[in-house]
Formats: C-alpha cells, structure tokens, sequence
C-alpha cells in the first residue's frame, strides 16, 4: 500500500524530478541558440533571397538551426505534456491526447528538418 499515494486512484508513484531537469536542460539551450539566431536574423537585413538562403544553409548556421527546432520541439513536448497530465483525466482520453500531441511534434519536427536539410544542401 505505501507505493500509492492517499487519494490518486490508486496510480503509482514515480518522481518527477528528471522530466523538470530535462525541462531546465533544454531551456537553457533553446534560450542560447534562440539568442544565436536572433543575432544572425539582424543580420539577414540588407541580403537578398540568395545571400539570405546561402547565410541560413551554411553548414554551421543549418546545424544550428536543426539543433534549435528538436531541442525546441521536445522542449515544448514536455510542457506540453505536463499540461496534458495535469487537465485531462484517464477517462478523458489522456493517453489519446498524449499520443496526439506527440505525433503532431514529430510531424512538424521532420517537416522543418527537411526544409533546413534542403536549403543546406
């Protein structure tokens, strides 16, 4: 009986002390690589299409830019699914809302990989 917790319908305990780690983790680096990105989209100011397209697909800047969407998207997949643990009941649908939300993440993660891995290459 102590691995339930008094009143939670009878759900077992876990910590979650990783997934606030990996939320700060990924915080802070999506917080440095937006300052990154913030300083090179200044610079995209007085370039054309082409200068604009050959700044963004150079291979340090399309790098970047791929390690700042999946850190982004799991960053925000983890947020996201707090929210979804805290509001919506089993009954709910939680596990569909989940699995929803998550499949959404990777379709947008792998839409935008593709795009930088076409300017870049």
């Amino acid at each position: 009986m102590a691995e339930y917790p008094a009143g939670i319908g009878h759900r077992r305990r876990h910590s979650g002390v990783s997934h606030w780690r990996w939320q700060r983790y990924s915080a802070v680096l999506v917080l440095a690589l937006m300052t990154y990105f913030t300083v090179l989209l200044a610079s995209l100011g007085g370039l054309d299409h082409d200068g604009a397209t050959a700044l963004v697909g150079h291979p340090a800047n399309a790098l970047a830019l791929a390690v700042l969407v999946t850190v982004g998207l799991w960053h925000g997949t983890l947020g996201l699914q707090v929210v979804i643990e805290d509001y919506i009941t089993i009954k709910g649908g939680r596990q569909m809302a989940l699995m929803a939300m998550r499949a959404a993440m990777a379709i947008i993660g792998l839409a935008t990989l593709w795009a930088v891995s076409r300017i870049a290459l």
